[in-house]
Parts: C-alpha cells; structure tokens; sequence
C-alpha cells in the first residue's frame, strides 16, 4: 500500500470519526435540555405534600429518584434538633462552612430529613431549639455515595458531621427509620431564628458546553474534508508542472 493511499484512508477515518462525535454531542446536548425541561416542571408544578409522601413508600429508590427529584414539596411539622448533624466542606458565596441537615417528623410520624441550609464554620456548635410546630417548602432530592475516588464515611460509630447527605449511614446513625430523599429547603414559616442557617440556591441547570463541542468537531471535520483534497490537487498540480518544465528545456542547452 502506498503512502498516499494510506494516509487517504486514515483522513477519511478521521472525518468520520469526527462527524461521529459532532452528533454524540448534540445528542447530548438534546438529553441535558430534556433534563432541565422536566425538571423545570417539577419546580413549577404543584408541590407534593403529605398524602404524596405516604403513596412514594411503594416506589422502589431507583423509581423514586428519577421521577420525584427536584419536584416542590410543602409539609408540616417537628424538626428533631437533638439529632441535627453537619455536612462539611461547604460553601457560600466562597466562604467555607457546613451544611445543616435535621430529621423532621411530620404530622403521621413518618420523618424526613431537611437539609436547613448553610452555617459558617463558626458556627459549628449551633443549636437550635425551637420545637413548635412549621410549615415548610422545599425541593426534594437523592441522597448522595461516594463515587470514584472519593473516601465513604466510617461505617461504625457516632459522627459528628458527614462529608455528603448519605442518608443511608445517617439512618443507621439514628436508629430509626427516615425517608430514603430529603428536602432542600427554600422557605419555611416561621422563619430561622437570626438568618441561620442560610438557606441554599436552587440548583442552576445548565446544557453544558456539548452544543458548542458539536459545531467544533463537524469544523474540524469540515477542515479535514475538504482541505486534504485541496492538498492532494495541489501537490498534484505541483510535480505535473515540474515535469512538464523539465521536458521543455533543450537537450544541447545541457
């Protein structure tokens, strides 16, 4: 096989192979819009209260996460103060704090965790003592594992803070049974005594950078496709134009 036959074959790979990955990228991108459209619904529908969350105990967790996560909810009831814990390494507008997660017992008994908000790290002994009873509103959401390379919390024991809501290892630490989501809470009435903790943003949704990494791949493609051809007729053109200068000079000129 000669060089140019096999440098042919390998641009035309290329192409494909970039036109390939222009198209997972807009497939991507037509998956994250489709994402943020259902979960915009869900923000803007009417909010779950406490018959929903009685019908959700005959969803399986995996059901439960993908059709009820980040759908509203208002409920009522206890925040269990005593059993408050921290969730570390968080912050707010860039200063380091925590994340303030408390069981809340609803009107049927059934407990849900809240997670109230963010407090500085000087904070880290807060205690909050209110025990009447609130309304509050707020976006439901999955607990969250370790992936990858990050270190899981000891297993054993009594922690005073966890490194992300794991609600399974918060279950076992408390010893009774909790709703496998919990709330981010947006608003509750009465409101947290001296603005603490402060209540966290909604989730901003964005499509990522797949539209633009599609235009790039099919210009990359562009390129290859027609610049190759142009490089071919060129170097073409070139010796044909050697050779015929070669042929015209005299032979008793040499």
């Amino acid at each position: 096989m000669s060089k140019k036959i096999f440098t042919t074959i390998l641009v035309i790979f290329a192409v494909l192979a970039m036109i390939f990955l222009g198209f997972w990228q807009l497939d991507r991108h037509s998956q994250k819009s489709d994402i943020n459209e259902r979960i915009s619904a869900r923000l803007d529908n009417e909010p779950l209260g406490l018959v929903d969350i009685d019908k959700l105990k005959s969803y399986e967790i995996i059901e439960m996460e993908r059709d009820f996560e980040y759908k509203s909810i208002a409920v009522s009831g206890k925040y269990i103060q005593k059993d408050s814990i921290l969730i570390r390494n968080r912050t707010f507008n860039g200063v380091p704090g925590f994340w303030l997660l408390t069981p809340f017992q609803l009107s049927n008994s059934q407990i849900i965790v809240v997670n109230r908000g963010w407090l500085p790290i000087s904070a880290e002994n807060y205690i909050d003592s209110n025990t009447s009873v609130i309304d509050l509103i707020g976006i439901l959401r999955k607990t969250e594992l370790a992936t990858g390379l990050q270190r899981a919390d000891a297993s054993q024991g009594v922690l005073e803070s966890l490194a992300r809501p794991d609600l399974a290892r918060y279950e076992d630490q408390l010893g009774y049974e909790i709703f496998p989501m919990y709330i981010q809470l947006t608003g509750q009435n009465p409101q947290q005594a001296d603005g603490f903790p402060k209540i966290l943003d909604l989730p901003e949704f964005s499509e990522g950078q797949h539209l633009s990494y599609a235009v790039q791949w099919f210009i990359f493609a562009s390129i290859a496709a027609i610049g190759y051809p142009l490089v071919l007729w060129s170097y073409s053109k070139g010796r044909g134009t050697k050779k015929r200068k070669e042929s015209d000079i005299p032979v008793d000129y040499l």
